[in-house]
């Protein structure tokens, strides 16, 4: 790529950006400048390489940083206004949009896109249609591209590791792929430029609400609804509380499909549930009497915990049909699917004790976790073990306490990537807020003992709720990934322990 087809890339969108190198000056670029070769882009100084093109981005970016990169041989850089978008394009540019090698799935959501995306896996990767085992996808728990399978460090990455891997699943034969999208990736345009074949859409709640992240619902629902701008074929859950206006939105796209879980039901561990999907005509999608196909596959069987993930499955299906798998491959798969982290069961059945961990940690997927544990454990007393993230979510700081309050006996507020802010801080707000709602607790900022001591002094016939971190092996405390063993560990180990 030359650093000439970078400026007539980011000119002819309009984009507010200049690009520099070592030693032009004032007079700006001389046309030898023009034909310099670019074969590598970073934003990171200290990933510079010879022949990198350094996009200077971030709010809080010094000149060292660029100093830094020219050091490191940053053959030219960019920067301005619109830097973000422009990193987008740039990225697309350079690894030559590999997005449109294969279909592409985007989920968005406040809550339930891991699982969703989980479930989708295990259909895909034993489908005929994606050649059992080609399946990529980028989720917040982990990423595969085809080459190698590794902790994902963001929901969304940005733009230039998310071209750098999408890239690596067209070289390594990938035939389809999905990712979790962000509203903070939609609001930044980690993704523009970039086309779904099929846009996901599958529930909202508040959550994201805050200085740093968005400063109303009306922002978070707008970036939500961007993915429509970007996709071919729109997918809505019927169980989202703005699917009226998320059907607005999908007005342009190709095909809008509805699905949604019904007749859902416990069968001893299992929940059966049907999947009714429906597709509407394109040129009538305005009026959803319009309807071009229903499909019903009716008894699904799912054995990992959690009647609310019948809607996540269901969203699953309805992709994976569109993606060619068959629904006598969607059945067989979906009964055993898992998603790491996610309603992970520990028992002792001799006690009568029990731990689940969970990454629950917005309103909407708390509560979701709690009315689940009253259902799967019934007649038992149970112990929420959650904290409140640092600087951002800040509405959950509220919400989680209330959610407890309504659907646990009993709370144990701890800590839960404090960031920079006082971890006791956050924990003393959230158990005002729990008291206010009427709910009993303590405040135990040691996350290992706040669990072990839930665990190994439960009476019989308690379970212990473990909200928030999953499998998580880190906590977040000022700017910095400070080893954890990570709730699943710690559930496992107390369990077997009493």
């Amino acid at each position: 790529m030359r650093l000439r087809e970078c400026i007539e890339k980011t000119r002819s969108l309009g984009l507010d950006v200049k690009f520099d190198v070592p030693g032009s000056g004032e007079g700006g670029l001389c046309i030898s400048c023009l034909e310099t070769e670019i074969t590598g882009l970073s934003f990171d100084s200290r990933e510079v390489e010879p022949g990198t093109l350094f996009v200077c981005k971030g709010a809080g970016f010094k000149q060292e940083y660029l100093d830094a990169a020219i050091e490191r041989g940053a053959i030219a850089w960019v920067s301005g206004p619109d830097i973000r978008r422009a990193m987008a394009v740039l990225s697309n540019l350079f690894y030559g949009d590999p997005w449109s090698s294969f279909p592409l799935v985007g989920i968005t959501g406040t809550k339930g896109k891991t699982t969703t995306l989980y479930y989708l896996k295990e259909i895909m990767e034993h489908s005929v249609a994606c050649g059992k085992g080609r399946f990529g996808y980028l989720s917040t728990i982990d990423t595969y591209d085809g080459e190698s399978c590794f902790k994902s460090q963001l929901t969304t990455p940005e733009a230039i590791e998310l071209g750098q891997r999408l890239a690596n699943m067209r070289e390594h034969g990938i035939k389809a792929a999905c990712m979790e999208v962000s509203s903070q990736a939609l609001k930044y345009d980690r993704t523009f430029g970039l086309r779904f074949k099929y846009g996901v859409f599958t529930n909202f709640g508040k959550d994201h609400i805050g200085s740093s992240e968005h400063p109303d619902i009306k922002d978070y629902l707008d970036s939500k609804l961007r993915i429509f701008d970007q996709s071919d074929v729109a997918i809505l859950g019927r169980e989202n509380e703005k699917f009226d206006e998320a059907f607005a939105a999908a007005q342009e796209c190709e095909k809008i499909i509805c699905y949604d879980a019904q007749n859902v039901r416990k069968d001893g561990k299992a929940t059966v549930f049907d999947a009714v999907i429906t597709a509407y005509h394109p040129e009538e999608r305005s009026d959803e009497g319009s309807v071009q196909n229903v499909r019903v596959l009716k008894d699904l069987r799912l054995t990992m915990p959690g009647t609310f993930n019948a809607h996540n499955a269901a969203a699953a299906a309805a992709i994976a049909l569109q993606l060619g798998a068959s629904e006598e491959e969607i059945r067989a798969n979906l009964l055993n699917a898992r998603t790491p982290g996610r309603m992970e069961i520990f028992e002792n059945k001799e006690r009568q004790v029990a731990a689940v961990a969970d990454y629950a940690h917005n309103g909407l997927s708390f509560e979701k976790a709690l009315q689940s544990a009253r259902e799967e454990f019934p007649g038992y007393r149970i112990v929420a073990i959650y904290g409140c993230t640092g600087s951002k979510g800040l509405t959950r700081r509220k919400e989680l306490p209330e959610a407890a309050a309504k659907y646990a006996d009993y709370s144990i507020i701890t800590e839960d990537d404090p960031g920079y802010e006082d971890p006791m801080d956050i924990a003393r707000e959230a158990y005002e807020n729990l008291q206010n709602a009427g709910g009993k607790g303590e405040i135990c900022i040691d996350r290992e003992k706040a669990i072990r001591e839930a665990i190994c002094d439960a009476e019989p016939r308690t379970l212990v709720m473990i909200l928030g971190k999953g499998a998580d092996k880190y906590q977040l405390r000022n700017g910095r990934h400070e080893p954890y063993e990570s709730d699943i560990v710690l559930a496992e180990k107390f369990i077997k322990e009493i």
